[in-house]
């Protein structure tokens, strides 16, 4: 591996979200935003410029051993697709359902990082790093000097659904049995939305960026392909060797009425269904994190998460992390026990035979590794995906003993809402669309 240097320097430079996914745009960067100045510190991180491709976890550690340092700037960004487990878990586990579009393992080093503070849109903190490699370089005036892209008016083509309604609701009741049999405790299941659209990603992302506020979001072009992430959800984060893990669990859909929205709310507080699915898993993860870390403690059950159409509830649980092996993190947490069930590997087993499918990226983790081996991890979910023209996107939810079929159809439409907005005229879509929101 090699050793690298870096030059940090601050540049005056007003600047705004469509400047920094048009950046992402022209050098087939990495773009990690917020809107948020809560958990993700109100900082957006964008890498341009990839020179170093990192195939496997193993290289990801060979880096850092190389290069680890006091600075907590990015040394590379990337993500790990759900279908990677079969790589992360002893062989013969799982089936080999995969989504085969994007790469299953991508991190890069890029030529430069931009950070950019909601706190301050004047200024920019532009990292140059310096790799013993051939690569094309680039100019600070030329990432300074580009142009926003246009917006492209478009439209999106009907939306199909890998699973009917009634075959997700036989998917729920199918879970329901597994935890009589005793197989699992719950399972997390989800549907694939897919259509056509003429909407360019930078549009679509601009979209989902103005739609709600987002903690973890995503704008990543890779290889020609297009990943759009608003998830609320960290998977982990490493910060000063404290590992944090905040898994999302329960949900409610909001109302425009504020006496409505307060019960909504309330309701979600005291539901027996939806505080026991939130147990679970923080029970799961608890025991995830204790392969890896010290001092695992619950520190916030159950808060609440607002969003503009649900209310989710949330947990947050720390521990004093023992490793600094990317490799041994990924054995001990993925995939996220939030997006699979418990017992983990079960669920993944049960999960492949009612999705039929390989998820792909989709309930993966996008973030970034910084030089001193901090680092942050969403769960890709509220995520689309583009690839010449075709857009998709996938909505679930857990499902335990105490789930309603119906019910549990109807959250996958609210939760997906935002991304539906984004992507089809509000005031058409419910007319043209097999999947109306009531």
């Amino acid at each position: 591996m090699l050793k690298i240097s870096k030059e940090v320097s601050e540049v005056s430079k007003k600047w705004d979200m469509e400047f920094l996914f048009s950046l992402t745009e022209k050098y087939s960067g990495i773009c990690l935003f917020t809107s948020s100045d809560d958990k993700s510190s109100g900082k957006n991180i964008v890498g341009i410029n990839p020179v170093l491709k990192l195939s496997r976890p193993e290289e990801i550690d060979d880096l850092l051993i190389l290069n680890k340092d006091s600075s907590d700037i990015p040394l590379a960004l990337g993500y790990i697709a759900y279908d990677y487990k079969d790589k992360v878990e002893e062989t013969g586990l799982f089936s080999d359902m995969h989504e085969n579009n994007f790469p299953e393992f991508y991190f890069h080093v890029f030529e430069y990082y931009i950070i950019a503070d909601n706190s301050d849109m004047k200024n920019l903190k532009i990292i140059k790093l310096d790799l013993p490699i051939k690569y094309n370089r680039i100019s600070q005036a030329e990432i300074l000097n580009t142009e926003i892209l246009p917006v492209r008016e478009g439209t999106t083509d009907y939306l199909g659904s890998s699973l009917s309604k009634d075959e997700f609701e036989e998917g729920v009741s199918k879970i329901k049995e597994y935890i009589r049999s005793g197989d699992i405790y719950q399972a997390n299941l989800t549907r694939k939305i897919s259509g056509k659209t003429s909407l360019s990603p930078f549009e679509i992302a601009i979209r989902l960026k103005n739609s709600n506020p987002v903690e973890f979001g995503v704008f990543a072009k890779i290889e020609d392909k297009y990943v759009i992430s608003t998830s609320p959800e960290r998977f982990f984060r490493v910060e000063n060797s404290v590992m944090t893990a905040e898994p999302i669990k329960g949900t409610i859909r909001r109302s425009e009425s504020d006496a409505t929205d307060k019960i909504n709310l309330s309701n979600l507080m005291k539901n027996k269904k939806e505080l026991a699915e939130l147990s679970m898993i923080v029970d799961l993860l608890r025991n995830d994190m204790n392969k890896i870390c010290s001092n695992v403690a619950v520190k916030g059950f159950p808060l609440v998460m607002k969003l503009k159409n649900v209310y989710h509830l949330y947990s947050v649980i720390e521990g004093r992390l023992e490793t600094g092996s990317f490799t041994e993190i990924l054995k001990a947490l993925f995939p996220g026990g939030s997006i699979t069930g418990c017992p983990k590997i079960r669920a993944c087993q049960i999960i492949e035979e009612l999705e039929r499918s390989g998820r792909g990226l989709y309930t993966g983790n996008f973030g970034y590794i910084n030089f001193n081996g901090n680092m942050d991890f969403n769960i890709m979910i509220r995520t689309l995906f583009y690839d010449n023209g075709l857009v998709s996107f996938n909505t679930g939810g857990g499902i335990t003993l105490l789930s309603d079929p119906v019910q549990e159809y109807e959250e996958t439409i609210h939760k997906a809402k935002n991304i539906y907005d984004a992507i089809v005229m509000e005031e058409v879509w419910e007319e043209r669309y097999c999947l109306t929101v009531r």
